[in-house]
């Protein structure tokens, strides 16, 4: 959907959605994959600005899935599309409330499972500004660093091919194997032996992902280049 005359230009968005990535998801190590798809040009961000006719929200899950389609069709070597919803000036908008995003978020993954053909299967996941950081009442976990990690400046719906995690997926079930297997041959070649024998279960990547990130930002200096980071691209788009 094009700008209005009022909207901020897709350049200036383009480039607050570049210092999110750079700054914040690639400087900070919070993503295995990003730089690799960004330097090889397997990133599309393309940008949804709200509709003038209120009836065009109904048509926005629809039309943002066959946005995914016609960008992987043009693009087979495509694994990351971030659809970036530019936040109107009026702030009663439903893309400024974070529950009613995440509607949207369903929608979309529905309106592109039901496609005839289907095209290449993607993960889903809503990225919001209004979305907060962890309870400072309770223990800092890695599950609940996430919300503050998916601040972007404008609301994105970020859709990951598949295959792409489950290959990064398969990896490190590989490494982790390597990594147990080392560790029983220590105690033994009988241990060695039974470790080559066991079935280890698959890691879950996000789970593993949330950890890590944790221990780069979950507190100390980490936490606070992150949060400053953050504050700056957020009040940089808040003058737009």
């Amino acid at each position: 959907m094009p700008a209005q005359g009022h909207d901020p230009p897709e350049a200036l968005i383009q480039a607050l959605h570049d210092r999110y990535l750079l700054e914040v998801v690639e400087d900070l190590g919070l993503c295995p994959f990003a730089r690799r798809c960004r330097e090889q040009g397997r990133v599309a961000r393309p940008l949804f600005y709200a509709p003038e006719d209120p009836d065009g929200d109904a048509a926005l899950p629809a039309a943002a899935a066959a946005e995914v389609a016609a960008l992987s069709a043009a693009r087979p070597t495509l694994e990351v599309v971030l659809l970036t919803f530019v936040l109107p000036r009026a702030p009663g908008h439903p893309w400024h409330d974070v529950d009613a995003f995440e509607e949207l978020v369903r929608a979309v993954r529905d309106s592109y499972e039901a496609r005839t053909p289907a095209g290449p299967r993607y993960y889903m996941v809503g990225f919001h500004p209004g979305l907060r950081g962890p309870d400072s009442r309770r223990k800092p976990t890695a599950d609940g660093l996430v919300p503050l990690l998916r601040r972007t400046p404008d609301p994105v719906i970020q859709c990951i091919r598949a295959d792409l995690l489950d290959h990064i997926r398969r990896q490190a079930q590989a490494a982790a194997n390597a990594r147990f297997i080392a560790e029983m041959t220590k105690l033994g070649p009988e241990y060695a032996a039974l470790a080559s024998q066991a079935i280890q279960s698959d890691p879950e990547l996000s789970a593993d992902i949330a950890r890590h990130n944790f221990d780069q930002v979950g507190a100390g200096p980490g936490r606070e280049t992150l949060e400053l980071r953050i504050q700056a691209i957020l009040a940089a788009r808040a003058q737009t």
